[in-house]
């Protein structure tokens, strides 16, 4: 019945579910489609607290595959100058909040992965708003319930990721780093500067990059895989855009730091722009020069510009030791690895 409404699905929505066996098709359809959001309403890819990764991503053109993602909270305090969410979060400017209801349906997620056996795919936590932001965090403790309950379901995910900008929340409770590292979890941390000062400018909410740094070497030292994201990558050197980044100040010493930690590895991507909605106008004047290229709802730098700041950090990784990878090319290294090495038995220890 299951494949049969798989036709149903408009030809973008089935791509997700190219090269996959019939079994393994009819779970993932089953899981997305069995609690639709109004009855005889036409089945829908956002449904579940445990979602898809990107789901406005098109898969006919870019192999993202079967990925999840999932996160108690919705928007963030950080107020990012440049967050891609200010182009498609409409509560964007009200700060963060909790989901109504958000445990109960996750906990039933989890419960319908393992009874349609879902085959394992990576988990993302999360992929727009900050799961361990510490306001929130610290009053309702969601991302704990949320990484306690999935230890509680060995092998239901082939790899789990957790991205902040509040790793000093980790360290307020030791059930977080025994849950994540009974997980075998991967915490990435994002740290675009070194200076705090400069961090402030773009990042007024957020924790200054000090404090990030520091919590990072004692997550590290207590086992925890982390991983530095160095993301994203300002333009520097246009003509009348201030460089907000420095490469002296903030980038070549992001990567001393982090070879001395040791992290994992570097993750990074270039700027993008949002432009439709909930703009900072003052940030926005001063780069929109170096963002000439428009594409769907962003501004990007000139191609050039782009590859030359993307390539001079990988540059600088090398010679430091450290490998540098881009976030997209990154999901899709998940991806791959899920399908090619799926955890099959649901009691072994979830793959890293």
């Amino acid at each position: 019945m299951a494949l049969e409404r798989l036709q149903s699905l408009t030809e973008r929505d089935r791509a997700l579910f190219a090269g996959m066996q019939d079994d393994e098709a009819q779970a993932v359809f089953a899981y997305l489609f069995s609690q639709p959001r109004q009855a005889g309403g036409a089945p829908r890819l956002r449904s579940r607290a445990i979602g898809l990764y990107d789901p406005f991503c098109d898969r006919r053109h870019h192999n993202l595959g079967l990925l999840w993602q999932a996160g108690p909270y919705s928007c963030c305090d950080h107020r990012c100058a440049y967050c891609y969410a200010r182009s498609y979060l409409a509560n964007f400017a009200h700060g963060g909040a909790t989901k109504r209801g958000f445990g109960a349906a996750f906990s039933r997620c989890l419960e319908d992965l393992q009874r349609l056996k879902v085959p394992p795919r990576h988990l993302s936590m999360a992929n727009s708003t900050d799961v361990l932001q510490a306001r929130l965090e610290r009053e309702h403790r969601a991302a704990l319930f949320m990484f306690e309950c999935i230890a509680c379901y060995p092998g239901l995910f082939a790899s789990v990721g957790v991205l902040t900008k509040h790793p000093e929340v980790l360290l307020d409770d030791e059930r977080y780093t025994a849950a994540l590292l009974s997980l075998g979890a991967e915490v990435q941390v994002s740290i675009a500067f070194f200076r705090d000062e400069a961090a402030a400018r773009v990042e007024p909410g957020a924790p200054p990059p000090s404090l990030r740094r520091l919590a990072v070497e004692r997550l590290a030292a207590r086992g925890l895989r982390v991983v530095l994201r160095l993301d994203p990558l300002f333009p520097r050197g246009v003509p009348g855009v201030p460089d907000l980044q420095s490469w002296d100040d903030d980038v070549r010493p992001l990567v001393e730091w982090a070879t001395r930690v040791p992290v994992a590895y570097v993750i990074t991507s270039p700027i993008k722009l949002p432009f439709r909605r909930n703009l900072m106008e003052g940030f926005h004047r001063a780069m929109l020069p170096a963002f000439p290229v428009v594409r769907g709802s962003y501004r990007r730098m000139a191609p050039d510009v782009e590859r030359a700041v993307v390539a001079d950090l990988h540059l600088l990784g090398e010679a430091s030791g450290l490998s540098v990878e881009h976030c997209f090319a990154n999901i899709l290294r998940r991806a791959r690895q899920a399908q090619e090495s799926p955890v099959d038995d649901r009691n072994s220890t979830i793959a890293r």
